[in-house]
């Protein structure tokens, strides 16, 4: 598939419901042009945020039909809000493409295979835990090794070759929650997610003893799942209020004074509960106060009074910005200054590292061609800085950068900030 190519479906035919004061916010101005990676990758108006608001409101107003031709654009948006960053008018562009691919989604027929990954899978804990010990026999097995070195792998459709390239880590330790400190400062938990609870349980770990490490108790929620990110992005937005429902009943017994996420597009969906359920009365009062608790890690961190030290460890590092800690919760400096804290470490900073990666949820299986030329951009200016570790603040992110340099040959390590942290503190 090319980055411009569009795959022909039945269409969808009368106006989409969505709020035509907020697509009317837009002024057209093209300050979100040169922010966007789809258009600084193809430079076609389609693929900005102003060309997608356009054809939003051309789809509200019934003035075209949701063919493929047309949606096939929205599809291609990453969600990454970096255009939200520099907007002059504060358009809230990461809800419009969400309503957006919400009242599409229900008026197509439903996919049974989206059904079965996002709902019977990920919004289950007990099911995914079951399905990834299963998976995860892939690599314990030493099956995977085997097909990528007799070249099996290079023989596989590109889609399965996709998918092979990014399987998580799913062999890695599960989360283990240290014993709480002696004189506890404060009380919270971290949310445990899907891909973070299945594939990186040992960032979990990590960012625990880090924050029991500097007095703070890290307590255990039972009853929490997914935060319904995937699902919002996709436009399944009845599953993600589900989610984001149960998590809310999960979280507000437990006296917390706050939630700690180590995955920045989760929290950034958290911090958007109130907005999600913003028409449910039962629970839009519930959704904003616990959304009012939600910290990303380095955000809470960076808010403690910490010593002058945080360890050390000699390495060379650059940065990846998660688009969702940045853009959307436009959390810049703290993950910075926290590893400015590490003695030996020498921290260098590589071009466009606040572009997205091309990871983005599940767009690096379903916009692969775009992806693809994403994450080589990425790799490049991760090789220009000359770093041996590469460090960021998101499951996806981390994924896709190790993709893609091993693809290239390089062993280079990618560590989220927390890894880092932990390890220096332990020395």
């Amino acid at each position: 598939m090319t980055l411009t190519e569009a795959r022909p479906l039945a269409p969808i035919s009368g106006p989409l419901e969505l709020s035509s004061d907020d697509l009317q916010q837009c002024i057209r101005c093209g300050m979100c042009l040169e922010s966007c990676p789809t258009y600084l990758l193809t430079g076609l108006e389609t693929e900005s945020p102003r060309g997608r608001i356009h054809l939003m409101d051309a789809l509200a107003r019934g003035r075209i039909d949701a063919t493929e031709r047309a949606v096939v654009h929205l599809d291609r948006c990453l969600g990454c809000r970096a255009c939200e960053a520099v907007c002059p008018s504060g358009v809230k562009y990461g809800s419009l493409i969400e309503a957006t691919r919400a009242r599409l989604d229900e008026r197509k027929p439903r996919s049974r295979l989206r059904d079965l990954v996002l709902r019977g899978v990920v919004g289950r804990p007990a099911v995914l835990d079951a399905v990834a010990r299963v998976a995860s026999l892939y690599q314990l097995t030493g099956l995977r090794w085997l097909v990528r070195r007799t070249g099996i792998v290079k023989r596989l459709p590109r889609r399965l070759r996709r998918l092979e390239a990014l399987y998580p880590p799913l062999g890695r330790p599960r989360y283990r929650r240290p014993a709480a400190p002696a004189a506890p400062t404060a009380r919270v938990a971290l949310l445990l997610g899907c891909v973070m609870r299945v594939a990186y349980g040992d960032v979990h770990t990590a960012a625990a003893r880090v924050l029991t490490r500097l007095g703070v108790e890290v307590v255990e929620v039972p009853g929490q799942a997914c935060c319904g990110a995937l699902h919002a992005h996709t436009g399944d937005e009845p599953a993600a209020r589900d989610l984001a429902r149960r998590n809310i009943a999960a979280f507000e017994g437990a006296g917390l004074d706050a939630i700690v996420v180590d995955a920045a597009g989760c929290g950034a969906h958290l911090k958007g509960y109130g907005h999600h359920l913003a028409d449910d009365p039962a629970w839009r009062d519930r959704a904003t106060a616990l959304a009012a608790k939600v910290r990303d890690v380095s955000e809470y961190l960076a808010g403690l009074e910490l010593p002058a030290s945080l360890g050390r460890l000699g390495m060379r590092a650059t940065y990846q910005a998660a688009c969702h800690l940045v853009h959307a919760q436009r959390i810049r400096e703290q993950p910075r200054a926290l590893l400015r804290r590490v003695e030996g470490l020498e921290l260098i900073e590589m071009p466009a590292a606040d572009v997205c990666c091309g990871s983005a949820g599940t767009y690096n299986v379903t916009q692969p061609a775009y992806a693809d030329a994403l994450q080589r951009a990425k790799v490049d200016a991760i090789l220009s800085t000359g770093a041996d570790v590469v460090v960021s603040a998101n499951p996806g992110c981390m994924l896709q950068m190790a993709s893609g340099l091993e693809e290239r040959g390089k062993r280079i390590a990618v560590l989220h900030v927390v890894e880092v942290l932990d390890r220096a503190m332990s020395q």
